[in-house]
């Protein structure tokens, strides 16, 4: 019995190369997440859609060097009567894009919008038109107006292929698509964004990590793992990347596809076959554990706390999955409570690395200046292990499925 209690606890020893007490990785099977897709990293941190940090700004936008740039100043000549004095009328886009950011500012948005589309209906060649209809398309989604926020964006790319905000509002699109489940016209912006020549290294790895995100989420693991791997080639290859968010979001999700495979890797009998299916639990872990942990060594907020959580649970994962795996059919009915006794004892620690783990997350949140929803989560855990962790102690064990 000793042997074989060996072997299963042996499969289910956790990460190696993780170092003790330190956090280790994938939620919990019948734990629900704290988030399971990019709408909340947009809410906790840094923008999901490229459009967030554009909205964002628009508070800002008084302040843009090219304001001071007139840009295009119209001048019309009116007489007044035969032989009148002449009046003469200037506007400057300049001028209209600052009382359009003015406007926003105030929370007048049918203003700002109205003074934005005046800028692109009568000065489409102003260097402020595409912004113009990027900040539409910001100002229609922060109302929740799908269908329009969608045109405004189509109408951009479409009309100002060279421009910046076309490449950020192709992107846009995309993340809308995404948000609202519509997996495979998201897929399908992508592939059209990813041919357009003037796309920086930043922007291939943000595409390559939205279509590994889209991929994981619809289970297509071959097709998630090659485009999550090129956001990585892609990032290997910039001089340099200042924003470290598409790198570690892919990152994450490298280990997201191995926790996927992990939870749904069955656990069965008879004993050669437990052993084996445990065994490939484990290493399912480890893979996850290891890209989390790359991702948490990029330093974004969110993302680390993300990794963070995950790292941390998987060794209560790994805990309930040895306890709760069937009695090897060599354990006969005289020999179960001392089975259970012995994987209890042996598995404990897993509930103490956990606990240390999901504390040490929360701290990794303070130091960062942020509370996330991976932070949050892990001081709900953090609470739910402490209870478990005294009722294993006590004795009062998770019994084995049959």
């Amino acid at each position: 019995m000793r042997f074989l209690l060996f072997a299963l606890v042996a499969a289910c020893a956790g990460p190696s190369g993780s170092p003790s007490g330190t956090p280790t990785i994938p939620v919990h099977p019948t734990t629900q997440a704290p988030a399971t897709d990019l709408a909340q990293a947009k809410q906790d941190s840094h923008p999901a859609k490229p459009g967030d940090a554009q909205a964002a700004r628009l508070a800002n936008r008084s302040k843009d060097p090219r304001v001071t740039d007139l840009d295009i100043i119209r001048i019309t000549a009116t007489t007044k009567g035969v032989g009148g004095d002449v009046s003469a009328e200037h506007v400057a886009t300049a001028d209209l894009f600052k009382q359009a950011n003015d406007a926003a500012k105030a929370k007048e948005t049918e203003r700002a919008i109205s003074l934005y589309r005046r800028i692109v209906a009568d000065f489409p060649e102003s260097k402020y038109a595409p912004i113009s209809l990027f900040n539409i398309a910001a100002m229609l989604d922060s109302r929740g107006d799908y269908p329009a926020t969608l045109q405004a964006l189509r109408d951009l790319v479409k009309a100002y292929p060279e421009a910046r905000e076309s490449i950020d509002g192709h992107l846009y699109i995309s993340a809308l698509q995404s948000d609202h489940e519509e997996w495979q016209a998201a897929l399908t912006t992508l592939d059209d964004l990813i041919k357009r020549p003037n796309l920086t290294y930043q922007d291939r790895v943000e595409v390559f990590a939205r279509r590994g995100y889209i991929l994981v989420q619809t289970h297509r693991w071959p097709e998630a793992e090659l485009a999550l791997d090129t956001a990585v080639g892609e990032w290997r290859k910039a001089p340099h990347i200042e924003d470290p968010y598409y790198i570690a979001m892919a990152t994450y999700y490298r280990g997201e596809l191995a926790h996927r495979k992990f939870i749904e890797a069955p656990v069965r009998l008879p004993d050669d076959v437990l052993v084996t299916d445990l065994e490939q639990k484990r290493v399912l872990a480890v893979q996850a554990y290891d890209k989390w942990k790359e991702s948490l060594g990029f330093h974004q907020a969110y993302w680390a706390t993300a990794s963070g959580y995950q790292m941390s649970q998987v060794f209560v994962e790994l805990w309930e999955i040895t306890v709760k795996a069937p009695f090897p059919a060599r354990i006969n009915s005289a020999t179960r409570e001392q089975y259970v006794t012995e994987v209890h004892d042996r598995v404990r620690e897993h509930l103490s690395k956990a606990l240390e783990g999901h504390r040490m997350n929360v701290e990794l949140a303070k130091a960062y200046g942020v509370q996330t929803s991976w932070s949050k989560g892990s001081a709900e855990q953090a609470v739910r292990i402490v209870d478990v962790l005294a009722k294993d102690t006590g004795g009062s064990y998770v019994m084995p499925t049959n």
